[in-house]
């Protein structure tokens, strides 16, 4: 088997790390870009913008690109969660950018890949660009503090699931395997912990460290079938990103593995989360199954799954979700 691995980010994990910005950015003209609520890290910066949308769109991310020129920025910081990362990454777009996550699930951190919402059908676009790795990531659990739990079980249910789809998809390799093993291994063991025992910071750690190896695992092998299914379903029925990943997770571990005892290890989990696993509870009408089936097919994603994905196969798999 021929395969590669290239992954351009630097990486410095462990508690304290964000200390390490001022060095990082030392000497550029750096500018940050941040959720409201993450505060400002250590360092100098030339301006801040703060307005990034949840699911942020294309004009938002345009908005961004035009800040960073006005203050001539040299250097872009991203300080947030996933929809931080993805605005700062399309926007800054040309220029290094480090990523700071405060959030741990999204990999975003060590990936190319942005996530724009279209600003007329809504639509997520998944932008995968060579320019949209960082240049560096700074992965501080002691960010992830301030989590609430139902972010805490969302973010680390996305997490779990780049790390079962990277083993998943058809592009997956020796390398891209051993990260992802160690991501679920964590996930399985600390990520209720976290959820619980918000001031847990070894099940903090844990689980930043696994959504940081997922998210090394995945920019190599890529996403699957469940992250093809879990755009229209945010995007029809407001299921947050996480929580859509989770709605099918077990049901293509049955699917692409037949592994049951993985599926109902899978589904307690999402019961102790308190994460939606029936139509019901997500919101969704039996009778519009068919349409979001052809929906789920469209992303690029659904190429990568190890089983075929038809309409008539996803209808399948939604329907046993009742």
């Amino acid at each position: 088997m021929a395969w590669g691995f290239a992954l351009p980010t630097a990486v410095y994990f462990g508690r304290g790390e964000v200390q390490r910005l001022p060095q990082l950015i030392a000497g550029r003209r750096a500018a940050l870009v941040h959720a409201r609520s993450a505060g400002v890290p250590p360092g100098e910066y030339v301006g801040r913008f703060s307005g990034i949308r949840p699911n942020p769109t294309q004009q938002n991310a345009a908005d961004c690109a035009a800040f960073l020129r006005s203050v001539q920025a040299e250097v872009v910081v991203a300080l947030g969660g996933g929809s931080v990362m993805d605005c700062a990454k399309a926007a800054a777009h040309g220029l290094p950018l480090i990523a700071v996550p405060t959030t741990a699930g999204t990999g975003s951190e060590v990936t190319n890949i942005s996530v724009l919402s279209d600003d007329v059908t809504h639509q997520k676009v998944p932008l995968a660009d060579p320019a949209h790795y960082p240049e560096a990531a700074v992965v501080d659990p002691l960010l992830t503090r301030t989590m609430p739990p139902k972010l805490t079980a969302e973010s680390g249910m996305d997490a779990l699931s780049h790390a079962l789809e990277a083993q998943w998809s058809i592009h997956h390799n020796p390398a891209s395997d051993a990260l992802a093993q160690r991501a679920v291994e964590l996930l399985f063991t600390w990520l209720e912990s976290a959820f619980r025992e918000p001031e847990n910071l070894d099940a903090r750690s844990a689980v930043s460290e696994a959504s940081l190896l997922a998210g090394m695992a995945f920019s190599q092998a890529k996403t699957a079938g469940v992250h093809a299914c879990s755009f229209p379903l945010t995007a029809r029925y407001g299921l947050s990103h996480g929580a859509a990943c989770a709605f099918t997770l077990a049901a293509f571990a049955r699917l692409n593995w037949r592994d049951d005892a993985l599926a109902l290890r899978l589904e307690r989990l999402q019961a102790a989360l308190g994460i939606p696993q029936t139509l019901a509870e997500a919101g969704v009408p039996r009778a519009e199954l068919p349409a979001l089936a052809f929906a789920c097919t469209q992303p690029r994603n659904a190429q990568n799954n190890p089983v075929p994905l038809d309409e008539a196969t996803i209808l399948t798999l939604l329907e046993g979700l009742a």
